[in-house]
């Protein structure tokens, strides 16, 4: 996908969307395979996004008041249940008007997401089930098995807006929008959590506020992989990584695998050191589900998503989740790479203020997560190699690096990701880790153009310093 433009049906987000082209010799989204010698890697479409949802509803009053609750003002969450009438706002009267009303009930529902959270932070399952209808209780224990297996540390509602009384039925129903941060494994306290806003019908009567409906999150950020599969995880030193309940026998591997390429990515925590890598291994089917599944093309591999959550209060971009499509990688060295690659974006991307993804950053961004990827291995090793060569032989890379574009073949775009990786290692070799750190923060980080960061860092016009990064990758083919 060409950057700057999202799919169909999103709404724009504050970084364009970009899509990596295959790995040589691989299937592609925009590119027609390309025969190739000696190449055993499997291919790899990785994914930047940054997309942010937002779900609200119109305020409005209820119209009248139907359920006799308990005339308690003042009560407060003891154990695990709600009652009727807790709360600091005195339960309304039958003639009381629909702003009491509201208020009333609002803290009703408030009360009870407050003790579910509580319930499910402490490990009660009746607790969480609690706050539910009964036909609810399967579905909704299958969502409690996951948060726990992925070591939930933060659960904290707020309602974002509602009640809409809904009275079209014999019993009226209550529409609340509600908004949800969430962290696992690391402190409340500290944690960066993503943030997801979703619609719940609730159910008021004698015996208190009870979901009916729960509607999954939407928009780029939803719905998340434990709103709709049953998930098993496995917590490391700094990854949790989840599976689906189906790939349960593989998540030891799937682990290790993760381990190993956080470790990896961990050295390139120049700006902010992520808390936890989330990384979640779908099939085919979760990989069309999960955040939205708005990727179309089975080229597309493996994604990585920024999401904003509250932090001190403050909505923030803050974390990021990535997504591995098994079934297109396989268990080997594919999957292996697609990880490598996405915690390389996660890492020099985590909690960045303005993340600049133009014409004069892409190179970066995706040659960073390249370089990443490829490690200390010979620059003659790397999986690009044979087509940057050829791609410069055709006048690709000669005066600029280009992004890719749909009318781009499968060497142009593999070629032009490899003169990226090239580009961003002649900067380190040449001027040091250090600077091309303060250079991508600058730019790719903070959004300051790279016309004028080059300056700042280099003391070099930005294109000079093209002009060296295109003369070494002539040199180097």
């Amino acid at each position: 996908m060409p950057p700057g433009q999202l799919p169909p049906g999103v709404g724009p987000g504050p970084i364009p969307v970009s899509a990596m082209p295959p790995w040589p010799g691989g299937p592609a989204g925009y590119y027609a395979p390309r025969p190739e010698p000696k190449r055993n890697r499997l291919a790899t479409v990785l994914i930047v996004i940054a997309l942010v949802a937002s779900s609200v509803f119109a305020g409005a009053l209820v119209n009248g008041w139907r359920p006799g609750f308990a005339d308690n003002p003042t009560g407060t969450i003891d154990g695990l249940a709600v009652e009727p009438g807790e709360g600091t706002v005195p339960s309304p009267d039958a003639d009381a008007p629909a702003s009491e009303i509201l208020a009333y009930l609002r803290e009703q529902a408030q009360l009870v997401l407050d003790a579910q959270s509580e319930s499910l932070l402490n490990g009660s399952l009746d607790g969480w089930l609690a706050a539910y209808d009964p036909t609810l209780h399967t579905q909704m224990t299958g969502r409690y098995d996951s948060l726990t297996s992925m070591q939930v540390s933060r659960f904290d509602y707020q309602i974002a807006s509602g009640p809409i009384e809904d009275a079209s039925g014999a019993v009226p129903l209550y529409d609340i929008s509600i908004a949800l941060s969430y962290c696992f494994v690391e402190p409340a306290e500290t944690c960066k959590a993503a943030d997801i806003v979703f619609d719940t019908r609730w159910r008021a009567d004698d015996d208190g506020m009870r979901m009916i409906e729960v509607q999954n999150s939407e928009f780029g950020e939803g719905p998340h992989p434990w709103e709709v599969t049953d998930l098993v995880a496995a917590v490391g030193e700094r990854t949790v990584t989840a599976v689906p309940v189906s790939m349960e026998a593989r998540l030891d591997e799937a682990l290790a695998v993760s381990e190993a390429a956080a470790e990896n990515a961990d050295q390139w925590a120049y700006w902010e050191k992520p808390d936890r890598y989330v990384i979640y291994i779908a099939s085919d089917e979760e990989f069309d589900t999960w955040f939205g599944g708005m990727w179309d093309s089975e080229d597309v591999l493996g994604f990585a998503l920024p999401l904003n959550g509250t932090v001190d209060g403050e909505r923030q971009p803050s974390t990021y989740a990535t997504v591995m499509g098994v079934d297109r990688t396989g268990w080997g060295e594919g999957l292996t790479s697609v990880i490598r690659h996405e915690l390389g974006h996660a890492v020099t991307l985590w909690a960045a203020p303005s993340e600049r993804y133009a014409d004069d950053t892409w190179w970066m961004v995706e040659g960073v997560a390249e370089y990443i990827d490829h490690g200390d291995r010979a620059l003659e090793d790397y999986d690009r190699m044979w087509d940057v060569r050829d791609y410069v032989a055709q006048g690709g890379c000669a005066a600029d690096i280009l992004p890719p574009d749909e009318d781009d073949d499968t060497l142009a775009g593999s070629g032009k990701y490899g003169c990226g990786f090239l580009g961003v290692h002649y900067m380190i070799e040449t001027y040091g880790v250090d600077a091309f750190a303060e250079f991508f923060g600058l730019t790719a980080r903070e959004g300051t153009p790279a016309v004028d960061a080059a300056q700042t860092v280099y003391g070099k016009d930005y294109a000079a310093i093209m002009e060296e990064i295109t003369a070494f990758i002539a040199q180097t083919v």
